[in-house]
């Protein structure tokens, strides 16, 4: 190849020599999910696609084209404990020899470093989208666990909460591009457009459900929400397909009139490429369900019942990765501002959670992965030892009382004593 196209970020630029390519990538200016012009078919392909220059992306290693593991972790409405979740979901990876990163994806409402007991990060996206930081790595910070580090949101900043497209996706080359080995992207709740298309960009998608009919209703809507806009998205050069896809019965809320293998067939009969399109989107699309908050076996049936209903719905392969039983010892984690694994290592929750990764979404199974298991958890009781308490946080906390602008109004009045709101301590400063 003697010239070639590149489109990053939706700008094209070119053309460039092989030599000026390999460059670019070795600088990381140019990823293995940018775009190249294929030269055979005139088409924008992926530059890991194309025959000529997929040796120039490494598939491991820590430098030049690394690209770590990245999982988005999302919920279809918020309470179901995404967050916390989360959290011992990074220190059990973590405690598993791996280099971790979790994200703090939720622009509208971050809290990710509050559950690690960060109460107020020296830096966050904010000085990476104003531009006081140049990349990614100069935000990560380091936590109470040795190989965990973490990426904290901006609460409450409009022009990360309301981004464009190519903005999301230099984002998640940036993440993938992290000196890490798995990176963990804790997502806001709900069918918003950043949700989804992280969502949609993630190497693994996990979605986190209660049993409960209010849960189950809004995770099958974000699944739906999901799979329609990257429809949109693969058929947007098939104008008839599009308008398929696009009808009322299947697009309103309430039942379903249609389901997607409905509208598959309605396609495959006016356009065979497009079939073949929305097909492979079908089964492309193939996400992750953890089911918590399990207090009885009736709810356990509610996982393989979301399972059973995507499919025959949606088209799509939903697996489920199984479930965490709702347990008392997490709310005490949340408030002693600690991930639930390390509070209490030995809590049926923590329990569930070990199981659930090693087995289901790691597939570590057999003798060897036994011995394993008893080396791990030696490692995360380490790990909770070492954690700090509740009291190490509150060691600078503002004293409550009388002269706080929330008092005769804060459920937490404790006068005397450092105040429990941790997350309005710097305000509670300047107040005071």
């Amino acid at each position: 190849m003697q010239n070639i196209f590149i489109k990053v970020d939706e700008k094209e630029y070119g053309p460039v020599t092989l030599d000026e390519f390999k460059t670019l990538v070795r600088e990381g200016s140019v990823s293995k999910d940018d775009l190249v012009l294929c030269e055979n078919s005139d088409e924008w392909m992926s530059a890991a696609q194309i025959e000529g220059l997929k040796r120039f992306f490494p598939t491991n290693g820590k430098n030049g084209g690394h690209q770590c593991k990245l999982y988005a972790v999302a919920s279809g409405k918020g309470g179901v404990g995404k967050t916390v979740l989360t959290c011992s979901i990074g220190v059990a990876f973590s405690s598993m020899g791996s280099d971790v990163i979790i994200v703090d994806g939720d622009f509208g409402g971050a809290n990710l470093h509050t559950c690690m007991g960060i109460l107020e990060p020296e830096y966050t996206f904010f000085d990476f989208y104003s531009l006081q930081k140049d990349n990614l790595s100069q935000i990560v910070l380091d936590t109470p666990i040795e190989n965990l580090r973490i990426i904290s949101g901006a609460c409450g900043t409009l022009g990360i909460a309301n981004q464009k497209y190519f903005q999301k996706q230099r984002l998640i080359r940036e993440l993938k591009r992290l000196p890490a080995d798995a990176v963990f992207l804790d997502l806001g709740a709900g069918s918003t457009y950043n949700t989804i298309d992280f969502f949609l960009l993630a190497d693994e998608k996990i979605l986190v459900v209660t049993p409960e009919p209010t849960s189950i209703y809004e995770a099958f809507g974000f699944l739906k929400v999901c799979v329609m806009r990257e429809l949109n998205r693969a058929l947007k050069n098939f104008p008839e397909a599009l308008e398929i896809v696009a009808s009322d019965e299947i697009n309103k809320p309430g039942k379903t009139c249609l389901t997607l293998g409905d509208l598959l067939q309605q396609v495959k009969k006016i356009n065979e490429e497009a079939f073949n399109v929305f097909k492979n989107v079908l089964e492309n699309f193939s996400p992750k369900l953890i089911l918590n908050m399990v207090k009885n076996k009736e709810d356990l049936k509610e996982g393989r019942a979301i399972q059973a209903a995507v499919m025959e719905l949606l088209s799509i392969h939903l697996e489920y990765l199984g479930y965490i039983s709702y347990d008392h010892e997490v709310g005490v984690a949340v408030k002693n501002v600690k991930p639930f694994l390390l509070n209490n290592p030995k809590s049926q929750a923590s329990k569930d959670l070990s199981a659930l990764i090693r087995v289901n979404l790691l597939g570590k199974k057999g003798i060897k992965e036994i011995l394993e298991k008893y080396r791990w958890r030696k490692q995360v009781e380490n790990y909770a030892k070492e954690f700090p308490e509740r009291a190490d946080f509150l060691q600078d906390a503002p004293i409550c009382s009388t002269n706080c602008f929330y008092w005769g109004d804060c459920e937490y009045e404790d006068g005397g004593k450092p105040c429990r709101v941790r997350h309005l301590e710097p305000r509670l400063k300047e107040a005071n």
